[in-house]
């Protein structure tokens, strides 16, 4: 039984090592691929850039000569982008950030960069995994298409990084009470779900200042003839006892496999025959020994040959430093100008390197 038990812990452990490896792949993929796609949107963008700076120098060179771009190919084209440059790009996991920011709250464009810097909108779709959001500020309603349409290009916001975006409150004046809109800098969020802004008590309550979530649209379900009603689905059917099991024994072989090694519960006969095998194995092994045998199994001869060099290596006696040794490395060290660090020092090698190096004079007056 110990030998089953072992085998379901060591496959258990090789495959917790198998997802750790497989979860450390995935990540590293993920980083690789995120930064191939910021890679090629940039150079995307810078592209478009550049070739629009050309035009527009061209243009103004050539004046009343500049040739037409809108014609050919790019008849109802000219000035677009594809829409796979509006898409945003999933950040691999760990890099994510909770803003405080869900669809349907008030946010001000206040990135640098941003063209539409100093608006107010509302969020209208959120890219948690990208960092990024749509506001409904860059587009204008006349130029906004509805539905499905086969008009060669359409117009759609371009996701904003949340980093550019700050949330837009309504907060009383402090001078004459008056709600104002402000926009929070910074926004703290609870472990119970709640944001409030950070730095700032209401002056009403004396306490920080809560901002509500916005409100979702709950989802109209709509009966159906077909449909339990809700005095079916609550009526107890069946009580479960002690006296009989809540489903046969047969079923759970169904739903997981009955060798698997994983398997860690047995059946009451599969443990007992176990058990009876170690124990024949054990009365079998002291009757070895009481006969002057050995219960040890047979041996390879590789098997052999590992366990004389272990013997052999276990009956040498490890090389020790003594105090003599110790005190000619700290004469030798001291010669040199080498000083040890302190934890490293022997009582015997630090008596050696305190007492004073022999000088050439002192050697010459000494020699015969």
């Amino acid at each position: 039984m110990q030998k089953l038990l072992k085998r379901t812990a060591q496959v258990e452990n090789q495959a917790a090592r198998r997802n750790r490896i497989r979860r450390k792949n995935k990540a590293s993929d993920d980083k690789r691929i995120f930064h191939y796609q910021q890679k090629l949107a940039n150079s995307a963008h810078k592209e478009n850039r550049n070739s629009a700076r050309q035009a527009m120098k061209e243009d103004w060179n050539l004046g009343p000569l500049a040739p037409r771009r809108d014609v050919g190919d790019k008849a109802e084209t000219y000035g677009t982008v594809h829409f796979r440059m509006l898409q945003a790009i999933n950040k691999p996991p760990g890099r994510w950030k909770d803003w405080g920011i869900r669809e349907g709250d008030r946010v001000c464009v206040v990135g640098p960069k941003e063209r539409e810097k100093g608006k107010i909108g509302v969020v209208g779709e959120l890219t948690v995994r990208a960092d990024s959001c749509k506001v409904n500020v860059a587009t204008p309603e006349y130029m906004k298409v509805g539905g499905r349409t086969e008009a060669p290009i359409q117009t759609t916001e371009a996701p904003l990084d949340l980093a550019s975006v700050r949330l837009v409150t309504p907060l009383p004046d402090p001078v004459n009470g008056i709600k104002r809109d402000v926009i929070v800098n910074e926004l703290t969020l609870t472990p119970t779900g709640q944001r409030y802004i950070s730095n700032y008590i209401s002056p009403e309550t004396g306490k920080p200042h809560y901002i509500p979530w916005p409100p979702r649209e709950k989802p109209e379900f709509k009966d159906n003839d077909v449909d339990t009603l809700r005095i079916d689905v609550e009526q107890v059917t069946w009580t479960p006892t002690l006296l009989r099991a809540p489903f046969p024994s047969g079923v759970i072989d169904e739903l997981r496999n009955k060798y698997s090694k994983f398997r860690t519960r047995h059946e009451d006969s599969y443990i007992e025959m176990k058990e009876a095998i170690d124990e024949r194995q054990k009365l079998k092994d002291q009757k070895m020994k009481w006969s002057g045998g050995t219960p040890e199994k047979m041996l390879t001869p590789v098997q052999e040959l590992n366990r004389q060099r272990r013997a052999e290596r276990k009956g040498l006696d490890e090389d020790k430093l003594t105090d003599e040794v110790l005190a000619k490395i700290g004469e030798m060290m001291w010669r040199k100008g080498k000083r040890p660090p302190p934890k490293e020092m022997d009582a015997v090698g630090s008596r050696a390197m305190e007492a004073p190096a022999p000088t050439d004079s002192s050697v010459q007056d000494q020699a015969p």
